[in-house]
């Protein structure tokens, strides 16, 4: 594993960490598209951006 599958793995679970405080814990996530799950990780990394 190197630093940039780390990082998108990071991202990832937060994105569906996301999802699960939309409703009580995890029902949110057995009515997701890999749509909605992309979407979210997209909306995530733009958030991580850092402009120097």
């Amino acid at each position: 594993i190197n630093d940039t599958e780390l990082r998108k793995a990071v991202l990832y679970g937060s994105a569906m960490a996301s999802f699960c405080v939309e409703k009580f814990g995890t029902e949110k996530i057995a009515d997701l598209s890999m749509l909605d799950i992309e979407d979210r990780y997209d909306s995530f990394l733009e958030l991580s951006r850092i402009e120097a």
